[in-house]
Formats: structure tokens, sequence, C-alpha cells
């Protein structure tokens, strides 16, 4: 059974507090205990950065060029319009898997700065942690990984995880699939029109 995001938001919680508590026991002014937990951080990284180049591989292995159409919504407060994006799965699966890399290379290249620069040690216990369990339970590595069919909770396309919902008690009311059809329907009409009336002013 999925995990809820509920059910994710208090494990990321517990694992940030039982992290701490492990922290809290160890000496980190020990030479050797940092070296175990840059190991270990060096080690997770690597991980999670090869796990993504695994699932890109297997991504265009399969080469499934089924046509995906969804409406992009923008982000809040743009003020702009839902775009209507056609692309195919193998697209829009690499397109996801890349962002997660980048965010994974963004994250190391942080941290190994705020650790050889400032000496910061204490993060790296929890960033050993809670990325290789982000990357195992990514919706792109349930689906390329595990080999779970991509439907329900896994079907494009997929819905990015609000961390905060469950502390803030808000829950996301995904668009129902007619209502998200009828968008599509609306939006290709407008597409249509738009490009009629270009072919018309051409032709004058």
């Amino acid at each position: 059974m999925a995990e809820t995001q509920n059910e994710k938001t208090i494990m990321n919680m517990a694992i940030v507090m039982g992290s701490m508590q492990i922290t809290n026991r160890l000496d980190l002014e020990d030479t050797k205990t940092k070296q175990i937990i840059l190991g270990a951080y060096v080690t997770a990284q690597a991980f999670v950065v090869g796990l993504s180049y695994l699932i890109q591989r297997r991504i265009q292995a399969k080469k499934d060029t089924t046509v995906l159409k969804y409406m992009d919504q923008p982000k809040p407060m743009s003020g702009e319009e839902p775009k209507l994006i056609t692309t195919t799965n193998m697209d829009y699966d690499l397109e996801q898997n890349a962002q997660a890399q980048k965010q994974a290379l963004i994250g190391l290249a942080l941290m190994v700065f705020l650790h050889f620069q400032f000496g910061v040690i204490r993060p790296l216990i929890v960033q050993s942690i809670l990325p290789v369990k982000n990357a195992l339970q990514s919706k792109w590595a349930q689906v390329h990984v595990f080999g779970k069919p991509a439907e329900g909770d896994l079907k494009r396309p997929w819905k990015a995880d609000n961390p905060f919902a469950a502390l803030t008690g808000q829950t996301a009311e995904p668009q129902s699939e007619a209502a998200e059809k009828a968008a599509i329907k609306k939006a290709e009409k407008a597409e249509a029109k738009a490009g009629s009336k270009s072919e018309s002013k051409k032709d004058l």
C-alpha cells in the first residue's frame, strides 16, 4: 500500500528527531566520528545520484512514446493560466528524473560547501537518510525501479508532494479525471482557434 502524504511527513519528522537524538550522543569533535559521518553522507549521496542515472537508463530503454497530455498548473500567486502540455511518457519521466538529479546535486554542493567552509557536521546525519528514503519513494523510482504500474497515485502527471500539508492541516484536492479531460479539451480548442486565426492572417 502506498504511503500517504501525512505518513510521509510524520516519518520524515521522526527521522529528523531521531537523527538529532543520535547526534546529541556523538562526540562531534572526534576526528574518527567526523570521518564516519562524512563517509555515510558521501555514500548516501552517491546512492541517490546513481539511482537517478539507473532510472534514466531504464526510461530510455523502455522508449514509451505514449502521448501524454495534461494541464500544467502555474505557481501560486503567479497570475498565470494553466498551460496545456503535450509530451510523451518517456520525455515526461526523463524531465521529472532530471529535476530530481539537479536538486540532488545542488543539495550535495551546498552541504559540501557548508562542511568544508564552516565545519558543519550535524546536518550530514539526517542528510544521509532522508535523500535515500525520498529517492526510493519517488514516483519515478516506484515505476521504473520497483516495476509498479503507473496508475492510481502513480498515474502521470505526478503531483508534487507538499511536505507541510500534514503540519498545516491542508489537504490537496486533486482535480478529477473528468475535470482534467474537460480542461484539456478546452485548451486544445483554444489552441486550434488561435492557430486558425494565425493562418488566416498569413493568407491576407
